[in-house]
């Protein structure tokens, strides 16, 4: 594609916003069509993103006639619909996680991109994040040795009410589970990026705010092919102070590394060489470890700059909906095994 793209969005919430101004910082692209069940959001959203008010348009299927390349960030039932009539059009389209509220679902969708051959990317955005980047290339450098365990814990306040006020994550009909899916599906994948493919789940969850079908709480045991374990403990809770926060921990036979935050740290290594004394602790933390990330794989920052660049490549795009595949094999299995009393479930 040559000239700037023409950029669509389809929800126009925090998550949409967040996306919008990824496109801006890019460059290259314009905004160019808006919708949103709220049409005072979307006007808003269209004069903040430099899109302005002739922008807001009437369907979603305006917005996938009018762009070249179309966000999806609706609640989680919409995704299936929405991102088949993006591919349908034979148009690139990103879409939000997780993808759909099934695996099922989430399986039809990769397919139907996978057909269309049109590029795709899911906003597990935390692979572009220089903490868990410099975390996978330490725990994945062989001087480590074989990671044997990983703890990953995950917490945030409940996010319909503070700065998220995503009130429908209260309807399973549209969230389609808790805090499991719709949020630590992001960790799911960041533990198989860490450890190799997943042979074994197990989970136990809690309703505690009593939401029919919306998890709060999840304690999930997870086994690598590799014999690595992990435990994962994801908790949505109602201290307003603490929005989402991440406390990573990865035992290697000669390492330890720790994470604390999302994505600009701090980070520490503590390693034992095969010879000599030990080496001390290493630690980063902000712009330092941002360029330690990227001078490990050339990546940036910023994942929607990545996918547009793989639109005008006309390539594939990181990570697509065959990375988020492989994460929401995991919580359908953590949530099946739930539902059987924590009783293992192999895949």
């Amino acid at each position: 594609m040559t000239g700037n793209l023409r950029v669509g969005f389809i929800g126009c919430g925090l998550i949409g916003r967040s996306h919008a101004r990824g496109v801006q910082a890019a460059g290259g692209a314009d905004i160019v069509a808006v919708h949103d069940l709220d049409p005072a959001r979307a006007a808003a959203f269209a004069t903040d993103h430099g899109a302005g008010p002739g922008a807001v348009v009437a369907s979603a299927e305006a917005v996938i006639e009018a762009a070249d390349v179309v966000y999806v960030c609706t609640w989680t039932a919409e995704h299936p619909a929405l991102v088949a009539a993006v591919a349908a059009a034979g148009k690139p389209v990103f879409c939000e996680k997780p993808l759909a509220t099934s695996l099922e679902a989430a399986n039809a969708m990769t397919a139907a991109v996978t057909r269309a051959g049109v590029t795709n990317q899911v906003g597990l955005v935390l692979r572009n994040s220089p903490s868990f980047r410099w975390l996978q290339h330490q725990a994945t450098d062989p001087g480590a040795g074989p990671v044997m365990n990983v703890v990953f814990r995950d917490d945030q306040y409940l996010p319909v009410q503070g700065l998220y006020g995503s009130t429908w994550r209260a309807d399973k009909a549209k969230a389609g589970a808790g805090t499991l899916l719709e949020h630590s599906i992001h960790d799911l994948d960041l533990l198989r990026w860490l450890m190799g493919p997943i042979r074994s789940v197990s989970a136990r969850m809690r309703c505690l705010h009593g939401l029919d079908g919306i998890d709060d709480q999840a304690s999930v045991l997870l086994e690598a092919e590799s014999g690595a374990q992990a435990t994962l403990t994801s908790v949505w809770h109602d201290v307003l102070s603490r929005p989402s926060q991440r406390r990573v921990e990865v035992f290697c036979q000669r390492a330890v590394f720790a994470l604390e935050g999302d994505w600009s740290g701090p980070v520490s290594a503590e390693r034992q060489p095969a010879e000599g004394p030990a080496g001390g602790v290493e630690s980063l933390q902000g712009p330092a470890l941002g360029q330690a990330a990227e001078r490990l794989d050339g990546l940036g920052q910023n994942p929607d700059a990545a996918f547009l660049d793989a639109v005008r490549r006309g390539g594939p795009a990181y990570p697509d909906f065959a990375v988020a595949l492989e994460a929401h094999r995991l919580a359908d299995a953590a949530y099946r095994s739930a539902a059987a009393d924590g009783t293992p479930v192999r895949l």
